[in-house]
């Protein structure tokens, strides 16, 4: 499966859930945060549908000091893993349904040639959808230059003035009339422009309409606007990004008015309402993702009355509860994302094999199992994960479109599961490279050897030379070097040959993630 389809799908299913909760937490949330807090959580989620979340927080573990626990010896109880290590319930969940049932599903249905398809058609669909907004932008912005005109009266571009110094807005904002709109609107990203209507406009009414364009920009809901654009583009076949898109066009405003009606008094509030009422944008057609009016439709202005009515100061146990829930909805969205992409890309099983051939993939060394010279099975080295998402043998790169060689097992597991010696044996080398990451390679005696790579860290102490006994912890599982996801990368040698690792171990210790078993005993 394409890396970039695996990283796209990740950032799709966390934004997704994001929204997702935001929706479903709505007639409660609504009643109980601010506005600001409804629009904070849909920029986060514009945030995921626009970030590799999961790359971001694979780089930034790699780079984090380490927490190593000790190894326990044979026969002792398994040691506490340090509690920010430990998996918890949900994220075990999203491990078992996102790493191991969804890639596995995809891989075995889906050939290379359909996963071709399927990306020509999302990329197909992304231009089309970013075809026709920019050629809307494209209109929108003519007609608005046609009809724009400076506005003769100083007295406009004085307020203009007092208000930016006032909200500490810089640079320049210019001033136009536009004989064809019907309600002020604030346009421009770089050049930002305040546009208003032809017809007479009081000059309480003016303050009140710079004043709410001025916070448009001083907040940069523009560009807001122009980022959830991005996402629907990138997404344009998920409906809850497009959802999104109007969720933050419609909080964006009421949060603006909530801000403005914070420092206003009961009577203030009232006029900046008739402002709102007597600037009702009837000028439909014109896509809101380009501009911020004062006020879009009919449609929500009994509700954004009420809340800009009613605003109070927000109490410090409701902040409290705002700030915990953002961040465990957040939290949510990056377990999801780390969990949602594949393993190493080189790792990928041969989707496009039928399924004869991917049999004799997983079984490619079937004729070399009774060379292993192994009397007794090796003991699993990752208990409790016998899922396997690359097996040993040749596979079709995904992006190379050639056969390559995978020279041992992938066992995927949630960063900082114990990793344990396979059997009795000594350190033979403990290092760490671009590709493996940190590694181990172990010493059994009879010129055979067992390597464990993308290790997130070490055992506290374990040494080169040191003697390890089978079920040792020696390391814990991470997704070092050229990974996208946590796994062991296993490898059997035995006299300088790379062995199927399954040959050692007991059938029911391991699958290969198609509900069955690779090979019987």
């Amino acid at each position: 499966m394409s890396n970039l389809f695996l990283n796209l799908l990740a950032m799709s299913i966390a934004g997704s859930v994001v929204v997702g909760l935001m929706l479903l937490l709505r007639p409660v949330t609504a009643k109980i945060f601010p506005a600001k807090w409804q629009y904070g959580i849909g920029k986060m989620a514009i945030a995921f549908y626009l970030l590799p979340v999961s790359l971001i927080v694979r780089k930034v573990s790699f780079v984090l000091p380490k927490t190593i626990t000790p190894r326990h010896p044979s026969g002792t109880p398994p040691m506490a893993i340090p509690e920010t290590l430990q998996p918890n319930g949900f994220v075990d969940a999203v491990d078992t349904l996102m790493e191991k049932h969804l890639p596995a599903a995809m891989e075995k249905h889906l050939s290379l040639e359909v996963m071709g398809a399927v990306l020509l058609i999302w990329f197909v669909g992304a231009m089309v959808f970013a075809g026709w907004h920019f050629y809307c932008y494209r209109r929108f912005s003519k007609r608005l230059l046609e009809n724009s005109i400076p506005i003769p009266e100083d007295m406009p571009a004085t307020l203009l003035s007092s208000h930016k110094a006032a909200l500490g807005v810089h640079g320049d904002v210019k001033l136009m009339l536009n004989h064809k709109i019907t309600s002020p609107m604030l346009v421009g990203l770089r050049h930002p422009m305040i546009l208003l209507p032809a017809s007479s406009i009081s000059e309480t009414d003016l303050k009140l309409v710079l004043t709410h364009e001025l916070m448009h920009l001083k907040r940069k809901d523009l560009w807001v606007k122009v980022l959830a654009l991005i996402a629907g583009t990138l997404h344009w076949f998920n409906p809850f990004v497009h959802v999104l898109r109007k969720d933050v066009s419609i909080w964006g405003e009421l949060s603006c008015d909530e801000a403005l009606a914070s420092e206003m008094s009961h009577e203030e509030r009232k006029n900046y309402g008739e402002a709102i009422l007597n600037a009702l944008d009837n000028h439909s057609g014109m896509n809101t993702a380009f501009y911020s009016p004062l006020c879009e439709s009919k449609k929500h202005i009994k509700r954004r009355l009420i809340r800009m009515l009613n605003v109070k100061k927000t109490k410090k146990s409701i902040t409290v509860l705002a700030v915990a829930a953002i961040l465990a909805i957040g939290g949510i969205g990056l377990a999801l994302a780390a969990s949602s992409t594949g393993n190493d890309i080189d790792n990928v099983i041969d989707a496009s094999s039928t399924g004869n051939d991917i049999d004799n993939v997983i079984n490619v060394s079937a004729d070399k199992q009774n060379d292993s010279n192994i009397d007794v099975k090796y003991l699993w080295p990752v208990t409790g994960r016998n899922h396997i998402t690359a097996a040993y043998g040749n596979h079709m790169h995904p992006v190379k479109k050639e056969m390559v060689f995978h020279n041992g097992i992938d066992i995927p597991a949630p960063e900082g599961t114990p990793v344990l010696a396979a059997d009795k044996g000594t350190v033979a080398e403990i290092g760490d490279n671009e590709t493996d990451g940190n590694y181990i390679i172990l010493n059994h005696g009879g010129d055979i050897q067992t390597f464990y790579s993308k290790l997130f860290g070490f055992a506290e102490g374990l040494a080169e030379g040191d003697t390890v006994q089978q079920s040792d912890v020696i390391g814990y599982v991470g997704s070092t070097g050229e990974a996208t996801s946590p796994h062991l990368h296993f490898r059997l040698i035995i006299d300088g040959e790379y062995i199927d690792p399954t040959s050692v171990f007991a059938s029911e210790d391991w699958s290969d993630g198609r509900g069955a078993k690779a090979w019987d005993d």
